[in-house]
């Protein structure tokens, strides 16, 4: 299911250039009501080998800015979406915005607008165009280093299928039956992006890329996002 939040402005929303943490900690403070849901997908999730998978994603912020001593300023209004294949999670998100709006920091928008969405994909061959980066990572398990690979390299594609297989059984709790192929569309290279999330760095990449397999997994992509930490802000695509 999808979500797209819009925020009429009545003043200026300052951000950092990284503030993908803020979006996060929106959603979970408008779970906290349940606690016990919001403690599972906190500190939880739905895991396999040790991997935790929170199953949402979330788009980077959309609308009129300007950008000024390393903030990016919206004047009047602001819009963002949140996908999950948990009917739960939309509800209380929608009913929390509705009642309650949405707060940065010390301020709290109330002109909140949503749409809500139930699109699956039906095809079994579609090509994606990035709405947030993709990231895909490995850590050295003796010096704890991160390698982010990128798209030139085919262990960024066996990484990406890999992750879809271990979140689609943390999710399911059975293994499909295949992976999905990914691949970068012909003589485009996707731009680079970089940014730092609460300390750390995070390599990852916009463009456009081609999607082939069951239309249940492509599906399953869709709702939950490509790649690792997509809790976090990365990895949700359209398809064109």
């Amino acid at each position: 299911m999808q979500l797209i939040v819009h925020i009429g402005l009545d003043r200026p929303l300052v951000l950092p250039l990284n503030y993908n943490h803020i979006l996060q900690s929106i959603i979970y403070r408008a779970i906290g009501n349940m606690p016990d849901y919001a403690n599972f997908l906190h500190n939880e999730g739905y895991t396999r080998d040790k991997r935790q998978y929170r199953m949402f994603q979330f788009s980077q912020l959309s609308g009129e800015y300007t950008i000024q001593d390393r903030k990016i300023i919206f004047r009047s209004y602001v819009s963002f979406e949140i996908r999950t294949p948990e009917p739960l999670l939309i509800r209380l998100l929608g009913e929390y915005f509705w009642n309650h709006g949405i707060r940065f920091g010390e301020t709290v928008y109330r002109d909140i607008q949503m749409e809500l969405y139930d699109y699956t994909v039906e095809e079994e061959n579609i090509t994606i165009r990035m709405k947030s980066p993709v990231t895909v990572y490995s850590t050295d398990s003796e010096e704890g280093r991160i390698y982010y690979y990128n798209p030139e390299e085919e262990e960024f594609y066996q990484r990406l299928k890999e992750n879809f297989f271990r979140k689609y059984q943390a999710y399911y709790g059975v293994e499909p039956v295949e992976m999905p192929e990914i691949k970068k569309e012909r003589d485009k290279m996707p731009k680079k992006f970089v940014t730092k999330y609460q300390g750390s760095y995070i390599t990852a990449w916009y463009g456009t890329y081609e999607l082939s397999g069951k239309r249940k997994y492509l599906d399953f992509l869709y709702q939950v996002g490509l790649g690792s930490k997509n809790s976090q802000g990365f990895g949700m695509f359209e398809t064109l």
